[in-house]
């Protein structure tokens, strides 16, 4: 037994005064009032009865005594706060493995029943792995540092967490590893834990053979319901860039039906509602058009039924809406009106110089005299002296002048009639969305490319090679386009699919595609090349950061803002997404087709349960209820009595908070006040004085 709260001398002291003081005023003689009578010897008999009892007041006193200090020994000791728990020369070092989106009820169970010598480390992890205490034998800090754990969104990588454990322990003498999740993931088969059954299939991605390893099931009722946002993109219409299509995806994980609404806010103003009717294990899809005026879209799922939902971090989900493309274009080379006349279909502004006229300076200002600088710049059959600096560039035969320095490789050059039968097979890219190639034909001269190592086909003469077009992305975010032939010696500008080709077209180079934009899921590494210097959370902190080759693996769900000196340069969405995190129903743990052992702590004397054993709680307050009745038994017999009555009462009380999970100083407290009350009522019905 150990006290986390006074100490044993200052409980001793406490006790020796507070007794010494009870016992003081249980020395003071009762002064009887003087009462005049008409005749003494009437009396005589009284006085004798009253001179035989006296014994017997004595002890109904000393009686009455005990029970005070009961009460007082109960207050002293619950200001000690007791731990049953016990010391052995063979300490555990115990690292207790976290995951980040689970409750720490369980992990603040097992460090109130660790012995005085084990060692503890707490380490989190999801999709990365942190230690947050070194090798502590100090409950306190250890508890203190568990408080300042905060669940987060993300879903939680057994393999990392493990992978940090095993190093923490191979550092050091042999430990233990717990296992605090709630995941309801498929069995885990890419971590080789021996020894493996014959039958189990398992990738040794990691090989922890050999590790002590234990786990800590966190169940959730899995009766009820839980409503989750599994998909959330949005993508403006080619024709229309103030409206956009949704694409909602949901699905209930519970084994309850439940009614729901899903609310869709543009900006935090509220554009569209929809109902929804969940099934257990059901999933709904749906596509729905919006105004999309705004810079971020939010959906909320609403329970509209009496089920309770399990989890609520999954109930929202957020993208950032594409911005509209708003190109500053110049327009450099030979003239081509079917070009110029769908480039003046686009938003955006364009200039218009000829390729005599062309000086680097004047990509300073789009709009001459003033503006801002260009920042899509369109070569027609021309090849400046230099490649300019301009973030985007669109290159259309480039290699119609031999004796220019090309910007990319040429492979080989064609005088053929050529068609394009491949624009990227099964997975086209959102340049050639709406867009068909299969009547195109080419008949004058058509350039071929080299892929450099980053370079993707965008238009090919077959699924071979022949690559006639391409698209490049610098690290610094500039994106380029090559054509390799010229628009005048084909019949792509007649093609009705030409102005949405030119579309798309611009629209990826500036940054924007006719495809969904995506939420990012939580948890998951992303790289960002960005001329930034903070990073704005979506709570408002704001981090400084450098921008070059920045990877951000988003904490908690939200929209998270780069920031230039203040001004935003970029914004992306996090959000859960993650089926396995939203299951309510906990599978069984398994690594390599093996269950690791629950934990069972040898050191709780008394353990927390539901379950009452009712039979001996009964009896034992009835055996209370029977002494209080027999209290009112004349003398010290009825003294004595009350006191077992009373007792009797108090370890009830004592069993019953223990039983439910309260600490020990509440259960005293508890008992201090039924014996109180015990008091009370013997005082008063002259029972122990």
């Amino acid at each position: 037994m150990t006290f986390w709260g006074l100490s044993a001398t200052a409980m001793a002291q406490l006790a020796a005064l507070f007794g010494g003081l009870v016992f003081l005023l249980y020395m003071l003689k009762l002064r009887e009032r003087l009462i005049p009578v008409s005749a003494h010897f009437l009396w005589d008999r009284v006085i004798k009865a009253g001179q035989r009892s006296l014994l017997a007041r004595i002890l109904r006193r000393v009686f009455s005594f005990l029970l005070q200090m009961l009460i007082l020994g109960s207050v002293v000791i619950t200001l000690g706060d007791p731990r049953a728990i016990t010391t052995t020369d063979h300490p555990d070092r115990l690292v207790l493995l976290l995951d980040d989106s689970a409750s720490v009820e369980k992990a603040r169970e097992l460090i109130l029943s660790k012995r005085d010598n084990d060692e503890i480390m707490l380490v989190t992890f999801s999709s990365r792995a942190s230690s947050r205490t070194s090798w502590e034998t100090d409950a306190v800090t250890l508890l203190s540092s568990l408080e300042k754990l905060s669940p987060t969104d993300m879903p939680g990588d057994l393999t990392t967490g493990l992978t940090y454990a095993q190093e923490v322990l191979s550092a050091g003498s042999p430990g233990k590893v717990i296992l605090f999740t709630d995941s309801a993931a498929e069995p885990e088969k890419s971590i080789f834990w021996g020894p493996v059954p014959e039958a189990c299939d398992v990738e040794k991605k990691l090989d922890i053979t050999g590790m002590d390893l234990y786990h800590v099931p966190l169940k959730i009722d899995p009766r009820g319901a839980n409503l989750a946002i599994t998909q959330l993109a949005a993508r403006p219409l080619p024709t229309d860039p103030d409206t956009g299509e949704v694409l909602f995806q949901a699905i209930n994980t519970g084994t309850s039906q439940i009614k729901t609404r899903v609310d869709f806010y543009v900006d935090g103003n509220w554009r569209e509602s929809r109902q929804l009717e969940l099934g257990g294990g059901q999933e709904k899809v749906f596509l729905i058009r919006l105004p999309l005026v705004g810079a971020q879209l939010e959906a909320r799922l609403k329970n509209m039924d009496s089920e309770v939902d399990t989890l609520s971090v999954d109930d929202r989900a957020w993208a950032v809406l594409p911005r509209k493309p708003q190109p500053r274009m110049l327009f450099v080379g030979r003239e081509n009106l079917f070009l110029e006349a769908a480039l003046l279909l686009l938003p955006g502004t364009i200039r218009k110089v000829a390729p005599e006229d062309y000086r680097p300076s004047v990509l300073e200002h789009c709009m001459e005299p003033v503006g801002d600088p260009c920042n899509l710049v369109i070569f027609n059959e021309f090849v400046p002296e230099s490649v300019p600096p301009t973030a985007n560039q669109i290159w259309v035969h480039p290699a119609a002048d031999p004796a220019a320095r090309q910007p990319f490789k040429v492979a080989a050059r064609s005088k053929e009639n050529l068609q394009i039968l491949w624009t990227g097979g099964h997975a086209p890219h959102p340049i050639m969305e709406s867009v068909s190639m299969k009547d195109v034909n080419l008949w004058g001269e058509s350039t071929s490319f080299q892929l450099a190592a980053k370079d993707r086909p965008l238009m090919q003469v077959d699924a071979r090679g022949t690559v006639l077009s391409l698209l490049r992305t610098m690290p610094t975010g500039q994106r380029q386009v090559a054509i390799g032939f010229s628009l005048q010696d084909s019949d792509f500008v007649l093609q009705i699919s030409f102005p949405v080709f030119m579309l798309n077209l611009v629209n990826w180079t500036m940054g924007s595609t006719p495809g969904f934009t995506a939420t990012y899921p939580t948890g998951e590494p992303r790289e960002f090349f960005l001329d930034t210097n903070q990073l704005k959370y979506p709570d408002g902190t704001v981090l400084p950061i450098s921008g070059a080759g920045l990877v951000l693996s988003p904490p908690r769900t939200g929209v998270y803002s780069f920031l230039k000196d203040g001004e935003p340069v970029h914004s992306i969405a996090a959000s859960l997404l993650s089926v396995d995190e939203s299951h309510i129903s906990p599978q069984p743990l398994e690594i390599s087709c093996r269950t690791p052992p629950v934990w069972q702590s040898k050191f709780v004397i008394w353990k927390a349960t539901k379950n009452i054993r009712w039979k001996p709680m009964l009896a034992l307050l009835l055996a209370g209820l029977g002494f209080l009745i027999m209290g009112y038994l004349r003398g010290a017999w009825g003294a004595a009595m009350a006191f077992f009555g009373a007792l009797c009462f108090a370890l009830c009380a004592v069993y019953l908070l223990l039983t439910w999970g309260y600490p020990a100083w509440v259960a005293l407290m508890g008992a201090a006040f039924v014996l109180l009350c015990v008091e009370w009522w013997t005082y008063h019905r002259r029972i122990t004085v």
